[in-house]
């Protein structure tokens, strides 16, 4: 998985109207894998205690989101009520429908399996954004995100199978 994140993150694509500064998005990318880690770790300090703390963790990571974006919203940019409905969609069933998931399958999973599990969001999301935008991933990452999902499936086969049966050495 480390050598796909490596490849998804050297690509040295050039700058493009929905990508403007490729080295910039590879950093902020980087920092949300390590945010998101963050937010797992939460998730898995409220799982013992009551329902409000998985809750509140996940509250309270929205929040600090919003507070961090909140000096880019100085302005909000010109949109068609498509977009605005787009964009109220996305919030109410990608982020909202999806904590409410997250919180229940964090119970029965362990972290690994529910990180794996959301890894394959942000892999895909080169593929919505060549598809929906036109915007190309390039190869780097298109292998790099190949790897990953590779790896995420091998995961989940193992995890599968179960533990092996020991070995018998004839008596």
């Amino acid at each position: 998985m480390a050598i796909g994140l490596g490849l998804c993150l050297s690509g040295g694509e050039a700058s493009t109207a929905t990508a403007p500064d490729p080295p910039t998005g590879n950093a902020v990318a980087a920092l949300c894998g390590v945010t998101w880690a963050l937010t797992l770790l939460g998730l898995r300090w409220g799982e013992g205690r009551q329902v409000g703390t998985v809750s509140g963790t996940v509250i309270a990571g929205n929040v600090f989101a919003f507070l961090v974006g909140l000096p880019t919203l100085w302005r909000l940019p010109a949109a068609s009520a498509v977009g605005w409905a787009t964009l109220g969609y996305l919030g109410v069933f990608q982020i909202g429908v999806a904590y409410i998931w997250l919180a229940s399958a964090v119970r029965h999973l362990s972290a690994l399996q529910v990180s794996l599990l959301l890894l394959l969001e942000p892999v895909l999301n080169p593929v919505w954004a060549w598809l929906v935008r036109g915007e190309d991933p390039g190869g780097r990452v298109l292998a790099g995100g190949a790897i990953i999902l590779a790896a995420s499936a091998g995961h989940v086969l193992s995890d599968a199978r179960g533990p092996e049966a020991p070995s018998r050495t004839p008596a």
